[in-house]
Parts: C-alpha cells; sequence; structure tokens
C-alpha cells in the first residue's frame, strides 16, 4: 500500500511536470518529442532488417540466387538508411535538449522569483521550516530540472525501445516476452525498493550532510578566516567532519551491500529465464521452425531489453530526486500569501493629520516568540520619536510593522484614524524611507545602490548627488575613478567599501526618496559609524527630517536628546515615554541607560 501510494504521488507530480516543461520551450519539446520516438523505434527496425538480411543470404548458398533475389539490395539500402536517420539527427537532438535544459531552468527560477515576490510580508522568510525548504529548492533548481527531462526523453526513448523488441519477440513465442518479462520484474522491483530504503537513509542522515558542507565552508570561506587562524580551530572542524560523515557512511554501507547481495540473487534469476528463453529458440531453429534471422533477433532483442531495464532502473534514483525536488517546488508555488491585500477605495492620507497611532499591538513571530505585547502609543506628524530598549526588546519590529512587512497578532494600526491593512501596500510604502540595522549591500554601481530607494532616480545624477551628499559620503564617491559608476562589492569584481561607508549609502538610499515619504525611520543609522561621521549625520538630522514624522532607533542615547519624544521598550513592551528630561526625572530604565553610558564617556 505504501508504494502505492507512493506512485500515485510521483504519478500526479509527474502529470502536473509536463506542462511546465512545455510552457518553457514549446517549440523545442515538439522537436524533442519527435526525436525521442525516433529514436525508440529504429534500434528494433535496425534489428529486424539484420534479421531480414540474414534469413536472405541464409536462403540460397549459391551467387545466381542471391542475385535475383532482388530484396537484399533494397535490405541493404534500409539498413544504411537507419544508421544515418539514427545518427544525422543526433547533433540537432544534443543542441535541442541543452536549450530546452537552459529554459526549463530559467522558466522555474522565474517562477520561484514571482512567488517569493507575491508574498508582501516577511512571515515566510522568518519561518525555519519553510526558509528550508526554500533554500534546498534553490539549490537544486539549476539540477533536478535536467534530471526530470532526461528522465522523460531517455526513459520514454528506452521505454518504447523495449516495448518495440518485446512485440519483434511474440512471433518467437508469445511467452517468451512473458517470460522475460516474469524473470526481470523482481530484480526492478527490489532494486527499487532497495534504492527507496536508500533514498529513506539519505534523508535521514541529510542533517550529516549538511553539516559536512557547514564545517567545510568555516574553513574553506573568507567569513571565518581570520578567527579559525586566530583561535587554531581547523582541527576542531576537521574533527567534526569527520564524524558526521563517520556516521553517515556508516549508515549508508549497510544499505550498500543489501543492495549488492540482493541484485547479485535477482540477476541470477533474470539469467535463468533468458537461459530458459535462449534454449527454446535455439531448439526451434534446430528443428527449422524459425530461420537462423530469428537467432541473431532474439539476442539482439534480449541485450537490447536488458540495456533498456538496467538503463530505466538507473534512472529510478534521479527520477526519485526529480520528483522530491517537484513536489518542493509545487508546494511553494501553491503556498498561499498570510497577508490579506484586499483594500478599500481609501487613500493614503498625504499629508497625515492626526498621526500614527498603534492601539493595543501585539506580535508574535511564526515561531511562538512574543515581539511585542499589547503596545499603544501615538506618533504625531512631524515629530522626531526616538525608540530606546535593549537588544530584542521590539524595536526593530515596531519599525516592521509600520512598514507593514508584518501584520499584528492582535491590536491595529491606524493611519489617520484609517486601518493601515485597508491602505493600500505600494502605496504606504512609497511614504516610508527606513534604512534598517541589517542594511543590504548590493552587488550594482553607487548610483544603483543609491537609486533603489527610488527607482525613478537611477538617471538622475544631481538628485542621486543631493542623497549622498546628505548621508555623507558624497566626497568618497567623488574620489572614485568612475564616481557614481563605480561597481560595488566583491562579488563582481567591484570596489569594496568600508562598513560605515556602505552604511552611509544604506542612509542615502533613503534620503534619495524624502520627498516622496511622510515617514523616515532610521535603524540604528550610525552604528559602523566612526565617532566624526556619527556626530555630522546626528548634527545634521534636525535638518534632514525637518516637515516629516522621524523614528530613530538606538541605543546611543547621547543623540535622543534632540527628540520630540522618547519610548523605551523592554522584553516586547512600552514601559516607559515621555521626553528626554521627563524620562531622566521619573528615574526610571531610560536614566538608568542614561546614567550607565554617561558614565562611560567620563574621564
Amino acid at each position: 500500500m505504501q508504494y502505492f501510494n507512493l506512485f500515485a504521488n510521483y504519478s500526479r507530480i509527474l502529470v502536473r511536470s509536463f506542462p511546465l516543461i512545455w510552457q518553457a520551450a514549446p517549440k523545442e519539446v515538439t522537436f524533442l518529442t519527435f526525436m525521442t520516438i525516433l529514436r525508440g523505434i529504429i534500434p528494433g527496425f535496425s534489428i529486424w532488417i539484420n534479421k531480414q538480411i540474414v534469413d536472405a543470404v541464409t536462403s540460397g548458398f549459391n551467387s545466381q540466387q542471391l542475385d535475383n533475389s532482388g530484396n537484399l539490395s533494397y535490405l541493404v539500402f534500409a539498413w544504411v538508411a537507419a544508421i544515418l536517420l539514427q545518427n544525422i539527427p543526433e547533433p540537432f537532438y544534443e543542441v535541442n535538449f541543452k536549450n530546452i535544459t537552459e529554459k526549463l531552468s530559467a522558466h522555474i527560477n522565474l517562477l520561484i522569483l514571482d512567488k517569493a515576490n507575491s508574498f508582501a510580508d516577511l512571515i515566510y522568510f522568518e519561518d525555519s521550516n519553510f526558509y528550508n525548504e526554500l533554500q534546498l529548492i534553490e539549490e537544486e533548481v539549476n539540477q533536478q530540472p535536467f534530471n526530470l527531462l532526461l528522465f522523460f526523453v531517455d526513459g520514454c526513448q528506452y521505454l518504447l525501445s523495449l516495448i518495440t523488441m518485446l512485440f519483434l519477440l511474440f512471433p518467437l513465442g508469445w511467452w517468451i516476452p512473458l517470460l522475460l518479462l516474469a524473470t526481470s520484474f523482481p530484480k526492478v522491483y527490489f532494486s527499487f525498493k532497495i534504492q527507496w530504503d536508500l533514498w529513506q537513509t539519505m534523508s535521514r542522515k541529510s542533517p550529516q550532510t549538511r553539516r559536512m558542507k557547514y564545517y567545510s565552508s568555516v574553513l574553506l570561506t573568507d567569513t571565518y578566516a581570520k578567527e579559525v587562524r586566530l583561535f587554531g580551530l581547523g582541527s576542531l572542524f576537521k574533527q567534526r567532519y569527520q564524524e558526521a560523515f563517520a556516521d553517515k557512511y556508516q549508515a549508508m554501507r549497510k544499505i550498500r551491500g543489501k543492495q549488492a547481495w540482493n541484485l547479485s540473487i535477482w540477476e541470477i534469476w533474470s539469467a535463468g529465464g533468458n537461459a530458459i528463453a535462449f534454449h527454446r529458440v535455439v531448439i526451434k531453429a534446430v528443428n527449422n521452425q524459425i530461420t537462423a534471422g530469428n537467432i541473431l533477433l532474439f539476442i539482439q532483442a534480449l541485450n537490447n531489453i536488458q540495456t533498456s531495464l538496467h538503463i530505466l532502473f538507473s534512472y529510478f534514483f534521479s527520477l526519485q530526486e526529480a520528483l522530491i525536488f517537484m513536489e518542493r517546488l509545487f508546494k511553494f508555488l501553491d503556498t498561499k500569501p498570510t497577508m490579506d491585500l484586499t483594500f478599500s477605495d481609501k487613500k493614503i492620507p498625504t499629508p497625515i493629520r492626526s498621526g500614527i497611532i498603534f492601539d493595543n499591538v501585539s506580535f508574535a513571530y511564526p515561531d511562538g516568540r512574543l515581539a511585542l505585547d499589547r503596545v499603544s502609543f501615538t506618533l504625531k506628524p512631524g515629530n522626531t520619536v526616538a525608540l530606546v530598549g535593549e537588544n530584542g526588546a521590539g524595536k526593530t519590529t515596531i519599525i516592521k510593522l509600520l512598514a507593514r512587512l508584518y501584520d499584528p497578532s492582535a491590536g491595529k494600526i491606524l493611519i489617520d484614524g484609517i486601518d493601515l491593512k485597508k491602505l493600500d501596500l505600494n502605496q504606504w510604502r512609497q511614504q516610508i524611507g527606513v534604512v534598517f540595522q541589517d542594511f543590504c549591500r548590493y552587488s550594482l554601481t553607487v548610483g544603483e545602490n543609491i537609486a533603489l530607494g527610488d527607482v525613478t532616480a537611477l538617471e538622475k545624477l544631481e538628485k542621486l548627488k543631493l542623497a549622498a551628499s546628505k548621508a555623507g559620503i558624497a566626497d568618497k564617491i567623488d574620489r572614485l575613478e568612475e564616481r557614481y559608476q563605480t561597481l560595488l562589492g566583491k562579488q563582481f569584481d567591484g570596489t569594496e567599501l568600508s562598513g560605515g561607508e556602505w552604511q552611509k549609502i544604506a542612509i542615502a538610499r533613503a534620503f534619495i526618496r524624502e520627498k516622496r515619504s511622510q515617514l523616515l525611520v532610521l535603524d540604528e543609522p550610525t552604528a559602523a559609524l566612526d565617532p566624526r561621521s556619527e556626530y555630522e549625520i546626528y548634527n545634521r538630522f534636525s535638518e534632514l527630517v525637518t516637515g516629516k514624522t522621524a523614528i530613530l532607533v538606538t541605543h546611543r542615547l547621547a543623540s535622543v536628546s534632540m527628540c520630540d519624544l522618547i519610548m523605551v521598550l523592554k522584553a516586547g513592551k512600552l514601559t516607559e515615554l515621555g521626553t528626554h528630561q521627563e524620562l531622566l526625572q521619573q528615574q526610571g530604565e531610560y536614566a538608568h541607560l542614561w546614567q550607565i553610558q554617561a558614565q562611560a564617556y567620563q574621564i
């Protein structure tokens, strides 16, 4: 029952995969289908021609009879035609196959990208199980579609060839094809069963495979190179690699040994069936019941049958991997968005008049961890607000909720009294300029890195320069050889910037959309900056956020005294709310943190 359900499931996946291949390259698939049928039939035709030639030659023993036969010349011509028909289209077949493979891989990649881009929130990307599945799909997307296509083409070809060979043997005795199948099927079945056990074992030991890959990456990538050498970690990670390998190897070795013994036993069984059939064919030839050409036909057909079965069997494992990949892919493509994007006809308030209200907002991550617990506050238009608290207090979660990268688990976020869920998501996000603490470094040009904040500015150099100037990075850009056309990042041999310079690029990315946005959010904007750059950014902060609602997330309390409102978060709760002076007078968490930092700077 288990194998029946497995077969049914795989059949459904195969059926769903056909349209995917067709959509990727319809013209190439049509040609490949025709070539597959031709390649499957021609071997049987060639064997039949060989049989006819041998019979024609052995039907008489003098040249006169052969010259008058007439059929021999046609048979030789047909034999040559079969060879040409099989070999001449082969280069076109190979080229066509490679073209389909590339198109199919690109088509699937685009489907994955479209689907991932359709998720408006971050819930799935912060679900470890979902993200692990997505990573597996991404790792195998260039290999498994190839395996699937290979099975469709070669599998169908050899299956067609197998059927043709059995049909050729049928006139020698109706029981011969049945005997060959009956003695070959157990070998195929048990091979499949053991192969399935092998796959299950590999899946069970996949954590060890991932550990081996991780330990290798620690020793072979620049990310860990400094600490590996400084702390002498090479031997430790080599030992961990060997332990993971040993655990995986022992399990796989046991299954492979079982596979070898079983295949040997069923190979003997299959050889016995072949021997019985061959013996009966030889006896018939001796008794003049069949021609000598039939013996040649039997030998060649039997060899072809064994080859076809062997190749079809060898594809089972790669087909399994491909189908498991396709199952993951279809599951991913069928994933429903978690965020409701049904909008009313309400427009984004421009400008925001009464403010942004968090009304008893709570939020829990997919793992169940509560990040915010019944938080309420109001952001008044034009005010600058600071979020203060320890790591994990919920500061960045508030920012992500405000950008609607999540929806609250409970409570509401109101924009001028309108629930944020009812506003057009894309329009709302255009109202926000954000620099996250974990900002992105794109392997693009300087200008493109900045313009990603507002892609309409890609060709507007003056706008790029203004944003760079406000972020304090303009002088550095002007010293680059190609200035705003300079490629950044090591991935494509571009210019590498320091951490602080990258952060200024990210800040410029937020500033470039300031005329379009009403809300500016800086999440630890100076974390990677030197003291001089930090001083310059904060010195101009009031100027940069003039006329906008601004939120500043920082651990450095010296920079928040200028803010209109300071909110102190602790363990997901809003514990204090007020101005700098008001919070100092309360002698609470904020005052305590302020005193700690003030003492650290005392000489």
